[in-house]
């Protein structure tokens, strides 16, 4: 294969796992493993609330991408259900901070976990060196990603040595 038919089967790839990921399909199935009954939204606001926290709902939005005012729908419903909780900021009382509640960090933990169980099952059949190497290379992707996400989107990052001499 051409490196060009390398590029597009990666692309074809990371299409297939975005898509299944992110399907309905798998999320009623996170929620039902995990019992924590949230649109993809809300677990989204919920796990930025849990990293970022305390933290502003406009930046929430930035983190995750999305609108402020769609980020405030979730951010309501997270309130109502207690999994998040806002106090005014310190800082400038007009603001307010959004925290993790005990019951908050309790269903993020209870969500991750069925993430989790979700890729181990799926990943059960490769051996360790596979996939430590699915790791290392998945891993060296997202930092170029990452490194390229501000301002200068998908530009050619710097040159890396292989990570494995047999391939």
């Amino acid at each position: 294969m051409s490196r060009d038919d390398d590029v597009a089967a990666v692309d074809k790839a990371l299409t297939r796992i975005g898509r299944a990921a992110n399907s309905r399909r798998a999320a009623r199935q996170r929620s039902r493993v995990s019992g924590v009954d949230l649109l993809p939204t809300a677990v989204a606001t919920l796990a930025a609330v849990h990293r970022l926290a305390p933290v502003r709902l406009t930046e929430i939005a930035a983190d995750i991408e999305l609108e402020p005012s769609r980020v405030s729908k979730e951010v309501s419903r997270l309130l109502d259900a207690g999994l998040i909780e806002q106090s005014p900021d310190p800082t400038d009382r007009r603001a307010l901070l959004l925290t993790i509640t005990e019951a908050g960090a309790d269903a993020w933990t209870r969500y991750r976990a069925a993430v989790d169980q979700q890729l181990e099952r799926l990943l059960a059949g490769w051996n360790n060196r596979d996939l430590q190497r699915l790791a290392t290379l998945l891993t060296r992707l997202a930092e170029d990603v990452g490194a390229n996400d501000e301002g200068e989107q998908w530009q050619t990052p710097k040159p890396a040595r292989p990570l494995f001499s047999d391939t």
